[in-house]
């Protein structure tokens, strides 16, 4: 579970830390990347039009 943030620092957990978490925890931080993705890409989206 690794994702790298447009500009920044990201989030990168190891394979034993996945491996440690709860199910609900691993889904939480799945659907949560997910969805800071998706804004990323929308505001990079925007931000390229205005130029």
């Amino acid at each position: 579970m690794c994702w790298q943030q447009h500009g920044g620092s990201g989030l990168a957990v190891s394979m034993r830390e996945v491996m440690e978490m709860t199910t609900g925890d691993r889904d939480w931080f799945l659907a949560r990347i997910g969805q800071q993705r998706s804004r990323e890409a929308k505001e990079l989206e925007s931000s390229s039009k205005r130029r």
